[in-house]
């Protein structure tokens, strides 16, 4: 693989790949995607597009190539090769291709990083990167058009650097961004390398490249005075000169005179105020000699010194390559080199690198195993001027040149009458076309048209002419082609159909009209210039009537009795197939007679059928009855009719024989059976289809459709009129399983139930005539499946009641509720667990009515224990006893104590437990016997969470009770 780079050019690169590559791999090579060369070994998949900073190269794939032998030694080894360039070709190839310019961009007093940024691809293809400022911050004004990003950045650079007095230059970096602006900004301008025949090495920072050379230079572009035709035409041209500094012109003619060498430069897009930097751009080109070093070296890494737009130091004395304003001391030996700038170098890719390819998704491919490594060591670098082959990307030969077009072409002139025939449209309708032709223009001024570029034909449905008026006649006419009901054909609204023709041409056909339609037609002539000419006036023409007849159908199949003859047509050719004929078809004319032969006439009409493109279409065949009361045979022939009233020629005869009868002929029928044919639409709705008069039996009439039972009793009415369906019986979603059962008929009372996947339980909504639940009061119960406990998840609800709870069944079967039960009437609400075992227990109950409310236990017995509220009297009752509790956590704590063995001043009372915080005591003290109290006057005199401690006022007797209440306060 040999990779080329040129300096601000697209260069060329080549790679082949090993035979063993997979096929699959080389498949996803795609033209315009990107190869990635990169130093070392790395893992394309894992760095993804960061290669496209890191490559010494990244190029563009527009080659790909299959080998086989080798012509040679006749072994067949399948071979891999790609190619491309760099990536300066995203801003235009060398064929001027690209994103051109199509629409002007026109610059005025612009910035030259705003001029470049506004001259990037519209297309994307290359993007921003670091656009430098130039000293002095000149500006640019130009306008930009038909041509490539490339030239046109190259041309502002050019521009605006001769302007500027510094050189500017631009370059496409591998991620496809642009960096533009001073060459110092985007090379090495200081060497950091010399190129001479002294030794190889490194002094000072300054690199000494060995290996061959070759040294060319020559005056063949010498040039002393510089003529730049810029834009304008004739006398009118805006010229520029420069002329070189004497200094610089040390050559002379034979005579002794000043050598003179004048270059004439035309650049028609050249502005005014831009020719003169252009011309001093162009002279600075060829004031000095050309000087081209080239290098040929086998020790030079490519990752080394420079590359294309690096300046280095030249030194040869032999070649003349000298420049004593450069002075340069290299391992003692005192040189003086040129200063010149790194224009090319070719370089191998060795087996150090890494190759990958990028495919147009941005997905990432390593092609390093697969590559045939370049043999070479060898790197070539040219020194020195630009090729001649670089010069400017504005230079137009002298002479004949560009000038703004303002010719306009003139108005083509028809020639009548125009030529127009029907035909059919793929779809086997009849359209119309016509040949129009023209004779070409002069331009407006008289002149011949040289530019011609095409004509533009437009064309509508002209309003101003008498249409056809019969409905035949109309139903030729598409109706998207038709425009309001009211009026069919208004004038043309702009919505113009509209064909381009090259010039150089003088007919065009126009296709797809509408047969016996007038139309407008006009047509104008346009230049490559994009001057357009006028309109040439309105031209009216007629389309061509539909004149082309149907094709001939095939024969029809018959069948005949004494009075008439029934007729089938599949609407098909006689060439073969059904459903075939022309989609303009109106209908077929039948012919009768006793001939197989016969000419069809008015005398043989016996019918005609309609038969249409929607038969054509649906497939659905022609079936006519034609009455005939003969008993001979007789030959039927048809033939087809379009809208337009062409015919076809007659099909061939097909006899008739007698299979039928016609029912007009029949009083009365009867039969034992019915195998085949239609029965009459008036016999259906006239009459019922029933399975019998008596018993069980269907019945369907216009009425709807009805079933009885043995008995008579009509089970199931589907009613015609409204609807409505009315079935005696259950109805069921399936046999087992899942399902659904509605009306089960073992059941009293309307049921739905509800089945699961497997066994015989199940849930029901239904109504519901309880013991306790009048039968007039209508009811409705939803019920679970039977539990493990033999118990039900029920609710019941009627006008003024509901039960939702836990019930059991008797062995009367009557629900009693046991356990959980919510229950709301008119008059309370309860909320409790109830047992209806005879006793009728309550445990926690929730109650409340209008004008009261319980929360508690409520037993039938002592053990209740609830508060009840009332708002009659605005009282609480508190049912029960309260008592004390040896949990930590308890809030309240009540306590008894009898004390003897006294006096006693003070006495201690320990809880048992020890409570969380200190509970506050309230004491009450019972000093004396039974008959006799004495109160004493006490006081808490300790507290804790463990107890506490009561002092008297006085002794006590021997014996004396005393209570407490205690609350723990946290």
């Amino acid at each position: 693989m040999a990779i080329t780079e040129v300096l601000a050019s697209y260069g060329s690169w080549d790679l082949r790949l090993k035979p063993t590559t997979p096929t699959d791999l080389w498949d996803r090579v795609a033209y315009f995607g990107h190869v990635a060369v990169v130093p070392g070994r790395v893992d394309p998949v894992q760095y993804g597009d960061n290669l496209l900073t890191a490559a010494a190269y990244v190029g563009v794939i527009r080659k790909r190539e299959t080998t086989g032998d080798d012509r040679r030694t006749k072994v067949v080894e399948q071979g891999y090769t790609m190619g491309g360039v760099g990536m300066e070709v995203w801003l235009g190839d060398e064929d001027d291709k690209g994103a051109i310019f199509e629409t002007a961009v026109d610059l005025t007093n612009a910035t030259f990083s705003n001029a470049v940024r506004a001259l990037l691809p519209a297309s994307g293809a290359v993007t921003e990167g670091t656009l430098y400022s130039v000293p002095g911050n000149p500006t640019y004004g130009g306008r930009h058009q038909y041509e490539t990003p490339r030239k046109a950045i190259s041309y502002v650079c050019d521009t605006v650097g001769a302007s500027a007095g510094v050189r500017l230059s631009h370059r496409v970096n591998g991620d496809g961004t642009l960096d533009a602006g001073p060459e110092e900004d985007l090379y090495v301008t200081d060497p950091k390398c010399v190129i001479s025949r002294i030794p190889a090495g490194v002094d000072a920072g300054v690199e000494s490249i060995p290996g061959g050379f070759a040294v060319a230079r020559d005056s063949e572009d010498y040039s002393t005075r510089v003529v730049l035709l810029a834009e304008g035409d004739g006398e009118s041209i805006a010229t520029a000169v420069a002329d070189i500094d004497p200094g610089l012109n040390p050559y002379k003619d034979i005579h002794g005179n000043a050598l003179k060498m004048t270059r004439m430069v035309s650049e028609s897009d050249t502005t005014v105020e831009n020719a003169d930097a252009r011309a001093e751009l162009a002279l600075g080109q060829y004031t000095t000699t050309q000087n081209e070093l080239k290098v040929e070296t086998d020790n030079y890494y490519i990752e080394g010194s420079f590359k294309p737009g690096d300046y280095v130091w030249a030194y040869d004395p032999d070649s003349g390559i000298v420049d004593t304003n450069n002075e340069l001391i290299f391992r003692g030996e005192r040189i003086n080199p040129m200063r010149l700038q790194v224009t090319e170098k070719q370089w191998p890719v060795t087996a150090d690198y890494t190759v990958a390819y990028r495919a147009p998704d941005g997905t990432w491919w390593d092609l390093t195993d697969y590559t045939e490594w370049d043999g070479s060591v060898t790197v070539y670098a040219t020194i020195g001027d630009f090729a001649r082959s670089l010069t400017t990307a504005s230079a137009q030969p002298v002479g004949t040149r560009p000038s703004t077009d303002t010719s306009t072409p003139g108005i083509p002139t028809l020639t009548e009458p125009f030529v127009g025939s029907a035909y059919l449209d793929a779809r086997g309708f009849t359209r119309a076309r016509v040949v129009i032709s023209w004779q070409a223009p002069n331009n407006t001024d008289g002149s011949t048209v040289l530019d011609g570029d095409h004509y533009e034909i437009r064309w509508g449905i002209d309003t101003d002419m008498i249409y056809p008026a019969t409905w035949s006649q109309v139903s030729q006419v598409r109706w998207m082609d038709l425009q309001t009901w009211a009026q069919p054909f208004a004038a043309p609204d702009g919505d113009w159909q509209t064909m381009f023709v090259a010039w150089g041409e003088s007919t065009a056909q126009l296709n797809d009209l509408s047969p016996g339609v007038g139309y407008d037609v006009q047509i104008r002539a346009v230049d490559r210039a994009g001057n357009y000419g006028a309109w040439g006036p309105v031209t009216t023409f007629v389309a061509s009537e539909d004149n082309i007849p149907p094709s001939t159908p095939a024969p029809p199949a018959v069948a005949a009795s004494r009075i008439a003859v029934q007729v089938t047509h599949e609407l098909g050719k006689a060439s073969g197939g059904t459903y075939n004929l022309e989609r303009d078809l109106h209908h077929l004319e039948v012919h009768v007679d006793y001939e197989p032969y016969f000419t069809p006439s008015e005398a043989t009409l016996k019918a005609k059928v309609s038969a249409t493109a929607g038969m054509i279409q649906g497939q659905i065949p022609v079936v006519a009855t034609v009455q005939i009361e003969e008993t001979s045979e007789r030959y039927v022939r048809v033939i087809a009719v379009d809208q337009t009233g062409n015919k076809s020629g007659p099909s061939d005869a097909a006899s008739a024989t007698a299979l039928l009868i016609d029912d007009a002929h029949i009083s009365d029928l009867t039969v034992s059976k019915v195998t085949a044919g239609t029965i009459t639409a008036s016999w259906v709705m006239a009459g019922e289809i029933k399975t019998g008069d008596s018993g069980a039996r269907a019945r369907m009439s216009m009425n709807g459709f009805e079933l009885y039972n043995a008995g008579g009793t009509r089970t199931f009415l589907a009613d015609a009129a409204t609807g409505n369906v009315s079935i005696v019986g259950e109805l069921s979603s399936g046999v087992s399983g899942r399902r659904l059962v509605v009306n089960p008929a073992s059941t009293l009372v309307p049921q739905i139930r509800f089945y699961p996947t497997t066994g015989t339980d199940y849930a029901l909504i239904s109504s519901y005539d309880g013991p306790d639940v009048p039968t007039t009061n209508p009811t409705v119960q939803v019920r679970s499946g039977l539990g493990t406990n033999n118990d039900y998840g029920l609710m019941v609800s009627s006008g003024d009641r509901t039960f939702i709870g836990r019930y059991v069944t008797d062995v009367d079967g009557v629900y009693k509720p046991q356990g959980g039960n919510l229950f709301t009437s008119k008059d309370y609400a309860s909320l409790s667990h109830f047992d209806f075992n005879g006793t009728n227990d309550y445990g926690g109950v929730f109650y409340a009515d209008a004008t009261s409310a319980i929360a508690g236990v409520r037993q039938n017995n002592a053990e209740a224990a609830y508060l009840a509220f009332t708002t009659s009297d605005g009282s609480i009752r508190a049912i029960g006893e309260i008592e004390t509790s040896t949990d930590p956590q308890a809030a309240l704590i009540i306590g008894t104590v009898n004390v003897s063995g006294g006096p006693y001043s003070t006495v201690t009372r320990t809880y048992g437990p020890t409570y969380t915080g200190t509970p506050r005591v309230i004491p009450y003290v019972w000093d004396g016997d039974v008959t006799t109290t004495t109160a004493r006057a006490h006081m808490l005199s300790d507290n804790s969470s463990t107890g506490f401690q009561m002092q008297f006022s006085g002794s006590t007797t021997a014996g004396f009770t005393f209570y407490w209440w205690a609350w723990r306060i946290n």
